[in-house]
């Protein structure tokens, strides 16, 4: 009869060469936030703008969903935060009344915010330096800049005027304009085009530069310790 370590060491195996033939999940969740960000500029003159970058936010929710899968509890609350966000986001592609927005944007940075946190420390805890990490970490990244995109849609539908253009006074904004401002203030560029006006959209705007500051910082620290435990470690090698 087989051993169960022998049984065990099979199972890790299969596991292994299916986890190869399938899309990693921070690949996906990467794939998809890139496609957010970069395909979206084509479909602006196209009618319905505002619901194709929805539903392509639906897409980045779902990959979101993905790539925490297998965690036991983490996925019990990521489905209990992600499946409403992502039945309310696909009542608002035909439905616009505005509790339906506060709604859909509640629950999508609250569903974020954890994603976020979950894909963080999963990449800083991990003890070693792989091309899944660094799809992780980037992934981390651009879920920080899409997150606090929706946290200023929802401080702009409660508080109104919280943004102004300083190029076009009077510009109605757009949820592709916040994820704009969000990714420019994460990365401390500072356009000066869209500008935070009252003193919550201010402080929101400060918290995001600081974490554009250190979650750089401290995931390169990480993955420079990792890499050099691995090189002082000879059983790493």
């Amino acid at each position: 009869m087989l051993s169960v370590g022998a049984v065990s060491a099979a199972k890790d195996k299969l596991i292994q060469i299916r986890d190869r033939r399938r899309l990693h999940p921070y690949t996906a969740l990467l794939f998809a936030e890139l496609g957010l960000i970069l395909f979206y500029p084509f479909l602006v003159n196209v009618g319905y703008h505002d619901e194709l970058f929805r539903l392509l936010a639906v897409i980045v929710f779902c990959t979101s969903l993905y790539s925490v899968m297998g965690r036991g509890r983490i996925t019990t609350i990521a489905f209990l935060l992600g499946f409403p966000a992502i039945v309310v986001r696909l009542i608002r592609l035909v439905e616009h009344r505005p509790l339906y927005r506060l709604t859909d944007e509640c629950l999508g940075v609250v569903f974020l915010v954890f994603i976020t946190s979950v894909l963080v420390w999963s990449i800083l805890s991990r003890p070693d330096v792989t091309g899944d990490t660094l799809a992780g970490a980037v992934s981390a990244y651009l879920l920080i800049g899409i997150t606090f995109g929706v946290a200023y849609m929802i401080i702009h539908g409660l508080i109104p005027d919280s943004f102004r253009d300083s190029v076009d006074p009077g510009r109605h904004f757009t949820p592709a304009d916040f994820t704009f401002f969000s990714f420019v203030t994460l990365t401390t560029v500072g356009y000066g085009d869209i500008v935070p006006w009252t003193s919550h959209a201010r402080s929101l705007a400060i918290i995001e530069s600081v974490i554009g500051i250190m979650y750089p910082a401290l995931l390169i620290s990480r993955l420079v310790g990792m890499r050099l435990t691995k090189r002082e470690d000879p059983d790493a090698r």
